[in-house]
């Protein structure tokens, strides 16, 4: 099992747990205007994956993975995941504490296909949400592999918020000693992005941006 398996295998393990979580012109890495996809899971334990077509030219290849699932729910309400036409949308019933991820660097066929992506002079990341409801928190992982094997991740903890946001995740926030290190965004071969709610949450996300 390579290394990126094994890091959204535990990303899945994580995400039906609670773990408590401004604008010049940035580098679009996604809008989400590609890559249509949209399902409903009406009642937990329940997970679904899926594979979907990125734009010719995209930075972040040829395909994204979607994971979505949803924990148990007394109340049976289910939770809707949504993505094209310029939004990632988790939209989680009352008492459904649901989780998705995406992942950049994979084939149609989930095969592993390096990035060779490169950030380098660029600082950070940042997610650009719609607004955020929750009963708790909203926790939200960026996880970066670069090709030189210094894989590191930036968790932020998100309450409600009703207006538009951006949420930045600078590359000296990454959890190894110094973070991302220039060296390490030169060459980038996956990128994953998971956002999982400590209790019922919602949210939307409008792109995925590199920091000038």
């Amino acid at each position: 099992m390579n290394r990126l398996a094994k890091r959204v295998i535990c990303l899945a393990v994580i995400a039906l747990v609670w773990i408590p979580l401004q604008a010049s012109a940035q580098l679009t890495l996604d809008d989400f205007t590609s890559g249509s996809y949209v399902n409903h899971l009406n009642t937990g334990p329940m997970q679904d994956q899926h594979y979907a077509k990125l734009a010719p030219g995209s930075l972040l290849g040829t395909a994204r993975q979607t994971n979505f699932s949803i924990g148990p729910n007394y109340y049976k309400q289910g939770a809707t995941l949504s993505i094209g036409k310029g939004i990632w949308i988790l939209d989680a019933g009352f008492g459904t504490v649901g989780a998705s991820d995406i992942t950049c660097g994979v084939t149609l066929t989930g095969a592993a296909a390096p990035l060779g992506l490169d950030l380098s002079g660029h600082s950070g990341f940042r997610l650009n949400f719609s607004g955020v409801a929750s009963s708790e928190n909203l926790g939200v992982i960026v996880v970066v592999f670069p090709h030189n094997g210094n894989d590191c991740a930036y968790e932020r903890v998100l309450p409600t918020y009703a207006n538009p946001i951006s949420i930045d995740f600078p590359f000296s926030g990454f959890n190894k000693p110094g973070g991302l290190t220039q060296a390490d965004a030169s060459d980038i071969d996956y990128i994953v992005i998971e956002a999982y709610g400590g209790g019922f949450a919602s949210f939307g996300i409008t792109s995925f941006q590199a920091l000038n």
